[in-house]
């Protein structure tokens, strides 16, 4: 059988990686066998399944007959039920088979998720908990658009598993990427194997790499990757990963079938899934359920059960509307009973069971202004929010939960719920203990931000904290792998690479040692930090340093030394807290102005060449090639856009004089005031904006005026109770190109707030209270959307201004995606090369006399 799957080298390295790790396993009982199944390249071994297998023996069956072949070019026979074994050969039985219960293994004997692989003289037992599905499975390395009916991430596959361990342990396979270059198997003509008795299931029982993208296989690659999806340098990178896929399956459609069983593959071989305990925001059904009554899932109009004191949508829930907690609460019973789905209570993201019910308010933290939610909410104990993870509406959120659960537990006592512990509900309450039978994932947001060691820290007592209740309630995770090349992305530039291999190894070990069960990961990736993730999350108790001295020696043979000297010198760059800038700096500046400085892009560069220099065979050029297509040309190209931006002019203006107008924007004579500027730009780049938007400004020695029109869809524009994150008019000033500056937001109502970021003691996104603006907003002609507003130039900034003086601001719109038309926010600037909160390029703006 040819294979499409991999490229192989011919490379001879032992196990000792997971030597660390015997000890925490059950093995032994027989001894050490020593079984040869393939002597100078002819079968001597075979395969034996029951006769009617279930789904993961007969795909565990054709992965051992297909990873054999490759190292020896020998077949091993499947069979199914018991045959009689050829004198000499070794017998290798997958599955819940009779040899296996004979010794004790039936499948009633295996808790979840766990597997045994046995060694006797003569053969080899591999078997595990399986679901009981007997269908058929369709595996052809030949046709990867035929494949069918395979193993599932969150069904047990047990003996599946123990096939792995058997090929990883005993047989020297590494799966370190999915691409075509990332197996390793060793080659010869005889394959003799060495093995003991062992028993074990991996450590962590949720292990969640692509949840986030619905457990589709096939957006594996773009969801690790630093390069964006649509960009010419993914393109290229993908190309050069799978040229036999793209060479066979030509036809788009073909290569995309073929690239998802592709990637399924190596996702069953990293041991992804195991038990369901995914949590997310989970009431925005509500509003399809209860108030939008244009919604397909519209019930009836509740407004009890919604946030009271704001103006259109409410932000959030009234979670202490005892409506709300019995619908919830039944909510609750329709799902466990079987009644309904996730989907069909309008959760966005569709759990079902066997995940346990989830409970998480909207993603924001403006919540119900009645008099029962208040008393929660101005009792709160006074956190620090200086933090964006903190615990200052744990008590009224949590109070909430534990009230749906109490109704929960009168029908279905057995049944629990899962929360997240998150943003300004991270911490554990204080005033109430939360039910022990809520299940808790703690938003670990900082996790891949170990330069920010303050906020770093925190986190890490807040995880603590969790784990130090003492109620024995089921904890896990939520990890932020997604950034930095999330801001990164939105902030259209590139970022400094956040590999952090050896943080994550500590981490691990604090997940260990605090108890927590498993995680679901926002973000994926990259290579090596994905590689030592699926790793530690099967057992966290291997070094990180031996699993790298793995990585880099099968991969890159030759090329190992300045290949792995390369990752680990901008892994701690990345990870050392001196290397950040002390004030707050826009992302990029911090990713090429602080981080890949010319002197470190130097030095890398020359890392990168001895290792194309050094390797020697093709299979290991090409993984050094793929490493520079994929991450070093990302950073190059980041840098130099980084530099184009700070070659890159900033505009100036002056704000004319007009006659006093007190303040009221709709008495400013607008015909006086002077435009901003003919051009508007895209976030974070100097391409002209893809839609047309004007500015004017003026003053009249108290008042700074703008008027800002946008001709849009005014019938498409979305309005919030808070202004964010809909339609808007961001205008951010400051007495210079630096901390502290202030946000003025303006909404197409008319609505608006005003923030302060770095006025005392560096803290962000404080409130300024009353909101110093007036806006005249005018939706009432079709097609345009016209904002007028006034700021006192007192308030403009920290200490004021005058007429005679200057003032640094920025203009930006933020669209909705109904008006971006792009499907999400669309931002465009009066500055190039900017985005939201960058303040290093705003404008200088000379207030005329």
């Amino acid at each position: 059988m040819r294979s499409c799957l991999t490229l192989l080298m011919c490379l001879s390295f032992g196990t000792g990686v997971y030597a660390a790790s015997a000890s925490a396993h059950r093995q032994g009982g027989y001894g050490t066998v020593h079984l040869t199944l393939v002597k100078d390249g002819a079968p001597v071994a075979d395969i034996f399944l029951d006769r009617r297998p279930t789904k993961a023996a007969q795909f565990a069956a054709c992965e051992l007959q297909w990873h054999v072949k490759q190292m020896t070019g020998a077949e091993l026979p499947i069979h199914r039920g018991f045959v009689r074994v050829p004198k000499g050969h070794v017998a290798i039985f997958i599955g819940d088979t009779v040899r296996a219960r004979k010794l004790g293994l039936s499948q009633q004997q295996f808790a979840p998720q766990e597997y045994a692989l046995l060694f006797r003289p003569g053969e080899i037992i591999l078997v595990g908990r399986d679901a009981d599905d007997r269908s058929e499975v369709v595996y052809d390395m030949d046709d990867l658009t035929a494949c069918a009916n395979w193993p599932g991430f969150w069904e047990e596959r047990g003996s599946l598993n123990a096939t792995y361990d058997f090929l990883e342990r005993f047989c020297g396979v590494r799966w370190f990427q999915p691409n075509e270059y990332g197996t390793v198997l060793p080659k010869a003509s005889t394959l003799t194997v060495t093995g003991r008795d062992l028993r074990r299931k991996p450590y962590f029982e949720f292990r969640d790499a692509i949840g986030a993208v619905g457990d589709n296989p096939e957006r594996y690659d773009a969801y690790t990757a630093l390069w964006p999806e649509s960009t010419d340098g993914y393109k290229a990178w993908e190309m050069a990963a799978y040229p036999r896929l793209h060479a066979v399956y030509a036809d788009p459609w073909r290569y995309t079938q073929a690239k998802r069983a592709h990637s399924h593959l190596f996702l069953l071989r990293m041991k992804n899934g195991g038990q369901p305990v995914r949590c997310n925001h989970s009431l925005y059904g509500y509003y399809d359920r209860f108030w939008n009554e244009n919604s397909p899932l519209f019930v009836e109009r509740r407004p009890e059960m919604f946030a009271k004191g704001y103006e259109g949508t409410p932000p959030q829930m009234c979670y202490t509307s005892r409506e709300l907690i019995e619908q919830l609460a039944q909510d609750a019973r329709d799902y466990y009973d079987g009644r309904k789905t996730g989907a069909d209570l309008g959760i966005f993201w569709r759990p079902s069971l066997p995940n346990p019910f989830p409970v998480e308010p909207m993603d924001n933290a403006s919540f119900c202004k009645c008099p029962d939610c208040q008393k929660w909410l101005q009792d709160a104990p006074q956190d620090d929010t200086r933090f964006f993870s903190n615990g200052l509406h744990s008590d009224y959120f949590f109070n909430f939960v534990n009230e749906v659960q109490c109704e929960l537990a009168r029908t279905h006592p057995d049944k629990g719920l899962v929360t997240l512990a998150y943003m300004t509900h991270a911490a554990p309450p204080r005033r109430i203990r939360l039910d022990p039978r809520v299940a808790v994932q703690f938003c670990f947001a900082c996790n891949r931000m170990p330069g920010n060691r303050e906020a770093f820290e925190h986190e890490l007592r807040l995880l603590k904290a969790w784990a130090d209740e003492g109620t024995g309630r089921p904890l896990y995770l939520w990890l932020y792998y997604t950034f930095p090349v999330e801001f990164a992305n939105n902030g259209k530039y590139h970022c400094f690479p956040g590999f952090f291999a050896h943080v994550i190894g500590k981490e691990f070990s604090l997940f260990r040692r605090y108890g927590y069960r498993g995680m679901f990961h926002c973000g994926y990736g990259q290579e090596v930090e994905a590689y030592v993730t699926f790793k530690l999350m099967d057992d966290p108790t291997l070094e990180v340093d031996a699993l790298l001295d793995d990585y880099f020696r099968g991969l890159y043979g030759a090329a190992a030394r300045p290949m792995r000297q390369l990752y680990e010198e901008i892994e701690r760059t990345y990870c050392d807290p001196t290397n950040y800038p002390k004030a707050q700096a826009s992302g990029e500046e911090v990713a090429w102005g602080h981080l890949g400085t010319e002197e470190r892009m130097a030095r890398f560069g020359k890392l990168l060449d001895e290792a194309k220099a050094a390797a020697q065979n093709e299979e290991e050029k090409a993984r050094v090639r793929l490493f520079e297509t994929g991450t070093w040309a990302y950073m190059v190209a980041g840098r130099e856009k980084y530099l184009s931006r700070k070659r890159a002019a900033i505009p100036s203006f002056v704000a004319p004089r007009v006659p006093p107008a007190d303040g009221d924007p709709g008495a400013v004579d607008w015909s006086a005031a002077a435009p901003l500027g003919d051009v508007w730009y895209e976030r974070g780049t100097a391409e002209p904006a893809a839609r047309t938007l004007s500015a004017r400004i003026c003053h009249d020695g108290a008042y700074l005026y703008l008027e800002l029109v946008d001709p849009c869809d005014t019938g498409k524009l979305e309005a919030s109770s808070t202004v964010f994150p809909c339609d808007d008019w961001e205008i951010f000033a400051a007495a210079q190109r630096d901390l502290p500056y202030r946000q003025f937001a303006v909404g197409p109502t008319g609505l608006a707030v005003a923030l302060s970021h770095g006025e005392v003691n560096w803290r962000m996104n404080v409130p300024i209270e009353p909101v110093p603006v007036r806006v005249v907003s005018d939706t009432s002609v079709p097609g345009r959307w016209v904002s007028r507003l006034s700021i006192p130039l007192a308030e403009l900034v920290a200490g004021g201004d005058k007429p005679g003086g200057k003032v640094y601001l920025n203009v930006v719109r933020v669209a909705s995606g109904a008006i971006s038309a792009t499907g999400g926010f669309g931002i465009s600037t009066l500055v190039p090369y900017t985005t939201v909160h960058e303040v290093d390029r705003l404008a200088e703006v000379r207030l005329g006399d």
